[in-house]
């Protein structure tokens, strides 16, 4: 997934990067269900993550399908 915006809450606490494992179920027809944190080094990124993945637009496979997404925060 590459790096994301880095959250102004961990900023603001002196993290200077972290890291979060995401996973939800793609539906048939695209929509994003089960959004769980499989691993986060602080609670900001895995809810910074979640966010994301809320948003993300995705094409359906025609099956639901399990993904996991890594995401990488560096305070630049």
């Amino acid at each position: 997934m590459g790096d994301v915006a880095y959250p102004r809450d961990a900023q603001r606490q002196g993290i200077e990067k972290g890291d979060a494992l995401i996973q939800f179920t793609l539906s048939p027809t695209g929509e994003i269900k089960n959004i769980t944190v499989l691993r986060a080094s602080h609670q900001i990124f895995a809810r910074n993550s979640v966010r994301i993945v809320g948003e993300y637009k995705c094409q359906g496979q025609g099956r639901e399908v399990t993904v996991q997404v890594p995401f990488g925060y560096k305070l630049q």
